[in-house]
Order: structure tokens, then sequence, then C-alpha cells
């Protein structure tokens, strides 16, 4: 019986400690301007974002992989939340963000369409 429950208790952990389709690096190509913007979700769902290498924000994120919800919290919009559906392609190695619902014009403005590949 104790085999049991410690065989059923290490499948819990191991589910509850999976990461999820964003955890990762991943990267855009150059923008019209020439910007390269990269990120980098952690398991922790944490998660910073470099533009052309120099951190430009960090914070912490939730995706739902039922219905591929992405929802965002970072240091640059004074704690306002947006939620994006992530659009995976190219067997979920490229993503494209579209917005949901983000009151922060200036996230939103930046993330909306963005495409960013999975660094390998």
């Amino acid at each position: 019986m104790k085999k049991i429950l410690l065989w059923s208790l290490g499948i819990q952990l191991v589910a509850f400690s999976k990461a999820d389709k964003m955890t990762g690096r991943w990267t855009s190509k150059p923008s019209s301007g020439g910007n390269t913007t990269a990120a980098i979700f952690r398991e922790n769902n944490s998660f910073e974002t470099y533009i052309d290498n120099n951190l430009f924000v960090s914070g912490t994120y939730s995706f739902s992989e039922t219905d591929s919800v992405f929802t965002i919290t970072d240091n640059g919009c004074n704690g306002l939340t947006g939620e994006y559906k992530i659009l995976f392609f190219s067997n979920s190695d490229s993503l494209r963000f579209a917005v949901l619902r983000d009151n922060c014009i200036e996230r939103k403005e930046q993330v909306e369409g963005l495409i960013m590949g999975r660094v390998k």
C-alpha cells in the first residue's frame, strides 16, 4: 500500500512540474527598424523580454494549453494584466500573439501580431 501511495505522489509531482509549451527561449526576426525581440519563459512562470539583447521587461505569465490563452503581467505596465491567444505553427516551434484583452497600450502595440521562433 505504501509503495502505491508513494508512486501516485511521484506521478502527481511530475505532472505539476511539467513545463508548458511556452517554456524556453524564443526570438523574433528583426523588425523593420532592425530590432530583435527575445523572451525567456521559465517553468516557474517568470519571464524576461529583451530588445536587442538588453533587458526590456520582466514579470510573470500563465499559459493554458487547453485554450492557448497566455496571461501576462510585467513591470512595464504598472501591474496591468494582458491576455493573448497563442497561435502555434510549424510543429509548435513558432508562435504568434493575438490580443484578447490588454489595457496596457504600449505592450499591446508591441505584442499584437508578434511572431517568434523557438531557440533550440
